[in-house]
């Protein structure tokens, strides 16, 4: 198991999931690749703290923890 940081940055946030969230998907997310025109993904990372670092620096306004994988 390792986390993933999802950073979008036309809206702004980056996100930790798991990896194995259905949302993440190892990294390949929804559409099936790492980066589009408007986000990308970061990992893996070992742990959850390297994870919450990653999206701290991307310095979005938003950095939260995936609500379905991460309650």
């Amino acid at each position: 198991m390792g986390y993933f940081v999802y950073e979008n940055w036309v809206r702004s946030k980056a996100i930790t999931h798991r990896a194995e969230c259905p949302y993440c998907k190892e990294g390949d997310g929804l559409h099936g690749t790492r980066t589009t025109q408007s986000s990308t993904w970061h990992g893996p990372y070992p742990t959850v703290s390297e994870a919450h670092a990653k999206a701290k620096s991307c310095n979005r306004e938003r950095t939260d923890d995936c609500q379905f994988c991460c309650p």
